[in-house]
C-alpha cells in the first residue's frame, strides 16, 4: 500500500515545462546527431559516402517530431498541456509517446535509406537504438531543466521576499471596482479588499475581503478574464499573473519558488496564487 501511494505521489509531482521549447528540440537532436555520427548504428559505418547526410536526416526527424510535441500538440490540446497542471507522470508519458513516434519515422527513413521494405525486425532494431540514444539526452535534459529552473525560481523568490520584507510594495488606495459580465448580476469591490480572481470555464471567481468583518469570501460571476481585467484597470497593482489568474500585488506577503514558477501568499488568504512562467518576469519586476 505504501509503495502504491509513493508511486502515485511521484506521478502527480509538479514538473516544469521546458525552459524554452526550442531548447527541448535542438539540444536532444544535436546530442542524437553526435551519437549517431560517432557510434554509427544502422550500418552507417559501412556507408562509403553520405554518412553525414544520413545522420543529419535522423537528427532532423528527431527535431521535426519533437517540434510537433513542443508546439503543435500544446496548441491543439491546451488543457492537457496547461503549465500549472503539468506533472512528472505527464512528462514521462509524453516522452515515451515522443520516442515511439520518432521510432516509427526513423524506421521508415532507414528502410528507405538502405533500400529495403520496412520489417518487424528492422522496427525493433530501430526501437532499441532510439531507446538507447533517446534515453540519454532526454534524461540529461530533463534533469538539467529541473535543476536550473528550480534553482532560478528559488533564488528569485528569495529576492522578492527580501523586497517584501522592506514593505516596498506599498498600500492599496481606496478605489471601487465594478465587475459585470453577460448577465445582470454585478459586484462592486474596493480595490483594497480585492485578493485575486480565478477563471472557471465561462465564469470568474472573485476572492476578496468582506467589508463587514474582513473575512475572505468569494463570488462566482459569469464573465471572461478580459472583462475582469478591464474592471481592475484603474488599479495598476492588480495584474495578470497567469492565464487564469489576476492578483493584488499589494496583498502579497510571501513568494514561494517551485519547479513550475512561483506561488504567491496573500494577506488574509489561505490559498496560494500561481504565477506562470510567461508572467514571471513582470511579477518579479513589479515586486522588486
Amino acid at each position: 500500500m505504501k509503495k502504491h501511494i509513493s508511486i502515485t505521489h511521484w506521478v502527480r509531482e509538479p514538473y516544469p515545462s521546458a525552459i524554452s521549447p526550442w531548447k527541448g528540440v535542438v539540444v536532444p537532436s544535436l546530442i542524437i546527431f553526435l551519437i549517431l555520427y560517432v557510434l554509427e548504428p544502422f550500418g552507417i559505418g559501412r556507408m562509403e559516402s553520405g554518412k553525414l547526410w544520413a545522420t543529419l536526416g535522423s537528427a532532423c526527424i528527431s527535431a521535426g517530431v519533437s517540434s510537433v510535441f513542443a508546439w503543435v500538440l500544446p496548441w491543439l490540446f491546451p488543457k492537457y498541456y496547461e503549465e500549472r497542471a503539468w506533472t512528472l507522470g505527464k512528462e514521462v508519458l509524453n516522452t515515451l509517446v515522443l520516442l515511439l513516434c520518432i521510432t516509427v519515422c526513423v524506421w521508415l527513413y532507414v528502410a528507405w535509406l538502405i533500400g529495403m521494405m520496412p520489417s518487424a525486425g528492422l522496427f525493433f532494431m530501430v526501437l532499441l537504438w532510439v531507446l538507447i540514444l533517446g534515453a540519454f539526452p532526454t534524461v540529461l535534459f530533463a534533469m538539467w531543466n529541473r535543476n536550473i529552473q528550480l534553482a532560478k525560481n528559488l533564488s528569485e523568490a528569495q529576492e522578492m521576499n527580501r523586497r517584501l520584507s522592506k514593505h516596498e510594495v506599498g498600500q492599496s488606495p481606496s478605489s471601487p471596482m465594478l465587475f459585470s459580465g453577460g448577465t445582470k448580476e454585478t459586484l462592486e469591490i474596493d480595490a483594497r479588499s480585492f485578493l485575486y480572481a480565478e477563471a472557471e470555464g465561462n465564469y470568474v471567481r472573485l476572492h476578496y475581503l468582506s467589508p463587514k468583518d474582513n473575512r475572505p469570501v468569494s463570488k462566482l460571476l459569469r464573465l471572461t478574464m478580459k472583462q475582469a481585467e478591464a474592471s481592475v484597470s484603474s488599479a495598476s497593482y492588480i495584474v495578470r499573473c497567469h492565464r487564469a489568474f489576476l492578483v493584488n500585488l499589494h496583498r502579497v506577503t510571501k513568494v514561494e519558488g517551485n519547479l513550475q514558477g512561483y506561488r504567491l501568499r496573500l494577506e488574509g488568504c489561505s490559498e496560494e496564487v500561481p504565477v506562470s512562467r510567461g508572467y514571471g518576469k513582470e511579477i518579479k519586476a513589479r515586486i522588486t
